[in-house]
């Protein structure tokens, strides 16, 4: 994965996340479950969906997908240990406002991908 570190300190504030049901593809590649931890804080964050669906989000996340990508046994346990802490700053912070300011300590919120019919109108 390169410089890439699955650690909550590179959790930042996704303004555009996709769906939370099927809004990744783990199988691509670790960083999509990276992300998803991601979308679903920043979902939380801009108060789409209940701190309750979002911890169930990650847990589904964390016990009914990872354990079976084919990702080396050292990257799964980077990524449970990123689901367990994402969880517990949500129990801690408990409301959408400190959690958007969270992630956005962490850097400026990510880019939205252009998709490639934004890319071609250009």
């Amino acid at each position: 994965m390169g410089r890439f570190e699955l650690t909550v300190e590179n959790l930042r504030f996704n303004p555009n996340p996709p769906p939370i049901t099927g809004g990744r593809q783990f199988s691509k590649s670790p960083r999509e479950a990276f992300y998803k931890v991601e979308d679903v804080l920043s979902h939380f964050a801009q108060g789409k969906i209940t701190i309750d669906r979002a911890i169930k989000s990650l847990n589904y996340a964390r016990h009914a997908i990872l354990p079976f990508q084919s990702y080396p046994q050292e990257v799964v346990e980077k990524l449970d240990k990123l689901y367990d802490e994402a969880i517990k700053i949500l129990k801690e912070l408990k409301t959408p406002e400190k959690v958007k300011e969270w992630l956005l300590s962490h850097g400026p919120p990510r880019k939205p991908h252009k998709t490639l019919e934004i890319f071609f109108k250009k």
